[in-house]
């Protein structure tokens, strides 16, 4: 009998083309395929941790570093301000009453002066050259010395008993208030600024850690669903113990977020009533200022007036410090500040001698002081609250991340070993 002979029929190869992402992951042998899974939820995790670990260092240097930086200058820029101010109440004091200017002024205009200078050269030495506020502290440190020059002819022209002794002191004071004392403001203001913003920036809700480590939760949360399913055992113990420890790290997050929030929420309470009451004092500077200019020059005290009711009138300064404030310590301290200005104000309307509206204005900035110290000080703790819980959003998470890393590893690698 003849062999039959049977055609053989082709192998068909199924085309090699790009694979998809579940087939390059899930796909190939179980050794393969959990060797790729456990690389993509290691990098999970490792990314989870320098994210994290990126935004923690970010918000606490906003606090720390860069924030007690920009604090720095905010206090400069805020104390040069006040201390032109008050250099410019007590060389017009000096012209109050007749004879030579008192010695007691004179030391304390120059003390003042000295203050303002020692805060231009440390607010110099923060600020980079070439910016908008460094021109602004060049414009006030090339001005000064002019103002301080025609001040000293005044006080020369005084003491000599010329009857042109006024005339470099107007002079003076037109210069300080048209042209130095805008610049220290708006610098002033605009440190305020740039503080208010960098501590919001440190508070505010961490989106792109919570989404990258809730991505490779869910990743991990899959995988251990479906190593069960593929195995018909328990839950894999490494991906359980990665995925708890993965959900920690945002936990700690937003956990420490909220209490830097609430943190900073209050340093913003103190510091705006600081600020309110910081403007109050200059405000109250300047109404010392025109008191003394209205004695020499016998007018109506209609600028003094005005200071005054900004002070004291409603939505005044004082109003805006005692609405920014819950603590009952400085809403009593913000009554006495009201008290001694009003005392000073009546004093000044029936005509009081000059020493004794000198009295008055010397125990209203007293409170002042006394007040706006207690804040700061208030501020300065809650700040250091604050920075310690971001310092610990900065090392905790990352360190969490990273263990989760090691025990998908570990959970992956024993199924491994399992197949050899």
């Amino acid at each position: 009998m003849g062999v039959a002979h049977v055609a053989e029929r082709p192998v068909v190869r199924p085309a090699v083309g790009p694979r998809s992402w579940r087939d390059l992951v899930l796909g190939g042998a179980t050794p393969q395929r959990l060797g790729r899974l456990s690389a993509l939820l290691v990098v999970g995790c490792l990314l989870t941790a320098l994210v994290s670990a990126m935004s923690g260092w970010a918000r606490a240097d906003a606090v720390g570093a860069g924030g007690t930086r920009l604090a720095a200058l905010d206090t400069d820029a805020g104390q040069l301000y006040r201390s032109l101010n008050e250099a410019e109440a007590m060389a017009t004091s000096g012209f109050a009453a007749e004879g030579p200017v008192p010695r007691s002024v004179r030391a304390r205009y120059e003390d003042h002066v000295a203050r303002a200078t020692q805060r231009l050269v440390h607010a110099a030495g923060l600020l980079p050259p070439g910016g908008h506020d460094a021109a602004l502290i060049e414009r006030v440190a090339s001005r000064l010395p002019r103002y301080t020059a025609l001040v000293e002819a005044a006080i020369t022209r005084r003491d000599e008993g010329s009857p042109r002794a006024q005339e470099p002191l107007d002079q003076a004071s037109a210069l300080m208030r048209d042209s130095i004392l805008p610049a220290a403001d708006e610098l002033r203001r605009g440190r305020e600024a740039a503080l208010a913003a960098n501590y919001r920036r440190a508070s505010e809700f961490p989106l792109t850690v919570v989404l990258v480590g809730a991505i490779t939760l869910v990743g991990l949360g899959y995988a251990a669903v479906r190593e069960r399913r593929r195995t018909n055992r328990i839950l894999n113990p490494g991906l359980v113990a990665a995925a708890v420890l993965l959900a920690v790290a945002p936990a700690w997050w937003l956990v420490a977020t909220v209490a830097a929030d609430d943190r900073l929420d209050a340093a913003r309470g103190h510091n705006a009533v600081a600020a309110a009451l910081d403007e109050a004092r200059v405000t109250v500077l300047q109404a010392r200022a025109s008191e003394t200019l209205a004695r020499v020059d016998g007018g109506t005290g209609a600028e003094f007036t005005d200071r005054i009711e900004r002070l004291l009138g409603g939505d005044g300064l004082l109003d805006t410090a005692g609405n920014q404030t819950t603590d009952a310590t400085a809403a009593s301290g913000i009554a006495t500040i009201r008290a001694a200005a009003v005392e000073w104000r009546d004093g000044v309307r029936a005509g009081a001698a000059p020493d004794e509206t000198r009295s008055a204005f010397d125990r209203l900035t007293a409170a002042l002081a006394d007040v706006i110290g207690a804040e700061r000080t208030d501020l300065a703790g809650e700040i250091r609250a604050a920075d310690a819980v971001l310092r610990g959003t900065a090392i905790g998470p990352a360190a969490v991340a990273l263990l989760a890393a090691a025990a998908a590893a570990f959970g992956i690698g024993r199924r491994i070993r399992e197949y050899r």
